[in-house]
């Protein structure tokens, strides 16, 4: 994904006051996105990456610096990953479908970093294993 449309900084407020908002800047200093769907896509992607996200570490107080900054991570891959699966390739070429399942790839890459940030978060061992 490339970066290629400027967009504003705009802070995200999170749907529980007791946690941080996230902002534009933060997702695209996190990872990297696509602009060309502007700040409405944007937003809507950090808020739904912050519900998840906040059911998974509902009771968890986020107060330090370090808590903040696992928290922001986690919102912002998964809004990446979020981001990634509804844009996956539908061409029915070769081409098309080995740059879908490539895609796919790495928005399931995207979310082990999300389990490995929240284990990280809520001091849980990270899972490693792969079922078959």
């Amino acid at each position: 994904m490339l970066l290629n449309a400027p967009v504003t900084n705009s802070e995200v407020p999170n749907p529980d006051p007791e946690r941080p908002n996230v902002s534009i800047t933060d997702l695209l200093g996190t990872v990297r996105l696509d602009q060309s769907k502007g700040e409405p896509l944007l937003t809507e992607k950090i808020l739904l990456a912050m519900d998840i996200i906040n059911d998974q570490v509902l009771l968890l107080k986020i107060e330090t610096e370090t808590q903040i900054r696992k928290y922001k991570r986690a919102v912002c891959y998964e809004a990446a990953a979020l981001i990634g699966e509804e844009n996956l390739d539908f061409d029915t070429t070769t081409n098309g479908q080995s740059r879908g399942e490539n895609q796919q790839a790495k928005a399931q890459s995207l979310r082990r970093i999300v389990n490995h940030t929240i284990a990280d978060l809520t001091n849980r061992k990270r899972n490693r294993v792969k079922l078959v």
